[in-house]
C-alpha cells in the first residue's frame, strides 16, 4: 500500500528522551506512514535505542560522521515514499490525533502547502511549563514571518512535491534552516496553523549559540524581503530582530522563562 506519509526524524545524541519520541509517532492513530529515522553520527545510545524498535513502519539510516539537520532531512526526504512529508524531532511527543488532524486537513484543502500546529510547552521532567498559539491564516502568517518564525519545525507537515520545488532545506546554513524554508514556502504557497495542540514541544533554548541563531535570522529576513516581492517598509521589521541579536544573553533567558508561563 502506498504510504500518505513519511515522518522523517534526524537525531544527534537524544537518549534521554527518543523512546518517549518514537512511541508517540507509532501510537498515532492514523497508521498509513512509513517512520525514517537516520542517526546522525550519535555517539550515546541513540543508535541502540532506535534498534530496539522492531516495528516495519521503521526504516534506519545512518552518518557515521555528523552531518547536520538540514543535510541529514534532505536526504531522507529524497528517499521518502509519502505524499505528505511530516518533522519530528527526537525529544518532543506528537500527540495521538496529529496526522489525523493534519492529513485530514491537507485532504481538503489543496492549495496549502504546509499545515502546523499549536504546541503544549513541556520541560525536560515532561512537566507543562506553558502553551505556543501562534497565527493560523495565511495572511497573518504572511504579515508576521519577518517578525518570528510562525511555525515549530518539528511539528510541521507539508506536500513534498512543494518542498521539492523551493529546493528543500539550505544545507549551507549552519542555524535558522527551517525559519529559511518557511519563508521560501509562505512566499510562494498558502501556508497556515491548525488552531489545536497537536504537538508537545520540549523547551530548553540553548543560549550559547542564540546570538549565531538571531544573526543568521536576520540575513534570511533581509533576503526575503530582496527577493519575495515584500514592500521596502517590510524593512523596519527587521529592527525587532536586529535588537534580539544585540541583547545579553542572561536577560534573553529571563525574557524566555517568563514568556510560556
Amino acid at each position: 500500500m502506498t504510504k500518505k506519509i513519511s515522518v522523517v526524524m534526524s537525531v544527534f545524541n537524544q537518549e534521554r528522551f527518543l523512546k518517549e519520541s518514537i512511541l508517540s509517532i507509532l501510537s498515532q492513530n492514523f497508521r498509513n506512514f512509513e517512520f525514517l529515522i537516520l542517526n546522525d553520527g550519535s555517539t550515546d545510545n541513540s543508535l541502540m535505542i532506535i534498534k530496539s524498535f522492531k516495528d516495519k513502519r521503521i526504516k534506519i539510516f545512518q552518518n557515521r560522521q555528523k552531518k547536520g539537520l538540514a543535510r541529514s532531512l534532505n536526504y531522507l526526504i529524497t528517499k521518502a515514499k509519502g505524499e505528505y512529508i511530516a518533522r519530528m524531532d527526537g525529544d518532543d511527543i506528537s500527540l495521538p490525533n496529529r496526522f489525523k488532524e493534519q492529513v485530514g486537513f491537507l485532504n481538503q484543502h489543496k492549495k496549502i502547502a504546509l499545515a502546523g500546529s499549536w504546541a503544549i510547552i513541556i520541560n525536560n521532567q515532561g512537566k507543562t511549563v506553558g502553551k505556543i498559539k501562534y497565527s493560523q491564516g495565511y495572511k497573518d502568517i504572511r504579515k508576521d514571518i519577518l517578525n518570528d518564525n510562525p511555525f515549530i519545525h518539528p511539528s510541521v507537515m507539508f506536500r513534498k512535491n512543494i518542498f521539492l520545488k523551493v529546493g528543500g532545506y539550505d544545507e549551507t546554513l549552519l542555524y535558522s534552516q527551517d525559519y529559511d524554508l518557511f519563508l521560501r514556502l509562505v512566499c510562494n504557497y498558502q501556508c497556515v496553523n491548525i488552531p489545536k495542540f497537536l504537538f508537545k514541544f520540549r523547551w530548553g533554548p540553548d543560549f550559547s549559540k542564540q546570538k549565531k541563531q538571531h544573526l543568521s535570522a536576520l540575513k534570511i529576513r533581509l533576503n526575503a524581503i530582496k527577493k519575495h516581492g515584500y514592500s521596502k517598509f517590510e524593512y523596519l521589521k527587521v529592527i525587532k530582530p536586529a535588537l534580539l541579536y544585540l541583547i545579553p544573553a542572561f536577560v534573553k533567558s529571563y525574557y524566555w522563562s517568563k514568556k510560556f508561563r
